[in-house]
């Protein structure tokens, strides 16, 4: 066994691995979902360097704060859906900003990234992709370090970050803060980023890969889940989906909605292992038409 950084493997190399050591079928969607589960933890390998601010967390819950009224530090500091439709918060960071030289940090699914793993998850399993609305809100990455989070960070001059920023914003909102960029001159500072860099991915430390292995050998559940549900309550669930435009196209495939369902929740702050058992028989039970 590997020490130190190299102590990890790629998704892939995990899949492999499980199958000539243990002689086990694991998928990359197994990893996936027990990721989300919240049996196994996965990493991000970041191949440039990156910075760290400290999150400020109340009562187990991420500080949010205002900003200004500054239509620069809004799109600075804002992903592009939040600038637009004015959600003016973000993250509450305190403390030094940090150049971390570890760069296999673990992921914590509080920010961008528990999005990023549901979209690989769907595409490994060949699902719908996991839509993402104007009205959803980036916070942008955070990881984990010895238990404390961490926001990601870049430092870049402000009129970096602004051309960075308007790429994809319209041509009369660039043109109105025209001026205001010309005097930003060269000075730099720290922004939030809202997207995995381009050379980072997601890994997964050995310890937790033999954790996952271990618990698949001896054949331990996955976190228990009723099936059952009285009939009122899956009357509506069954009308919930049914009139739903995301998911009704999958209402006979209940397997297929489990990774959707799953994305809900953790947009919500859910961490409960849902069960496609259980959607499978909600479903069946509300259908009006079922026998």
């Amino acid at each position: 066994m590997m020490s130190g950084e190299l102590s990890w493997v790629t998704i892939k190399e995990a899949v492999n691995l499980a199958k000539n050591s243990k002689d086990i079928n694991l998928t990359e969607a197994d990893l996936y979902r027990q990721a989300l589960y919240g049996n196994i933890k996965l990493s991000i390998y970041f191949q440039s360097p990156v910075i760290l601010r400290k999150v400020q967390i109340r009562n187990s819950k991420i500080i949010l704060k205002q900003t200004n009224h500054s239509i620069i530090e809004r799109l600075c500091n804002l992903e592009r859906n939040c600038f637009l439709n004015k959600r003016n918060l973000f993250v509450s960071t305190g403390g030094n900003y940090i150049y971390p030289t570890q760069r296999i940090i673990d992921t914590t699914f509080r920010g961008h990234e528990s999005f990023l793993i549901q979209l690989a998850l769907a595409n490994t399993l060949g699902l719908p992709l996991p839509s993402r609305s104007c009205n959803d809100i980036n916070y942008g990455v955070t990881t984990s370090i010895e238990g404390s989070i961490f926001q990601v960070f870049e430092k870049v001059s402000w009129q970096e970050r602004v051309k960075q920023q308007t790429t994809y914003l319209s041509e009369d909102i660039t043109d109105s803060m025209a001026q205001q960029i010309l005097s930003l001159g060269d000075n730099k500072g720290y922004f939030p980023i809202h997207h995995l860099p381009q050379d980072a991915c997601f890994v997964i430390r050995h310890t937790e890969l033999e954790k996952l292995l271990n618990m698949l050998v001896k054949g331990e559940p996955h976190p228990p889940s009723s099936t059952r549900i009285s009939r009122p309550l899956a009357r509506l669930f069954w009308l919930a989906c049914k009139n739903n435009e995301t998911i009704s196209p999958l209402i006979k495939q209940p397997y297929k909605l489990l990774s959707i369902f799953e994305k809900w929740a953790l947009d919500e702050g859910i961490t409960d292992g849902l069960s496609g058992d259980t959607l499978k028989a909600a479903l069946k039970r509300g259908n009006p038409n079922s026998i």
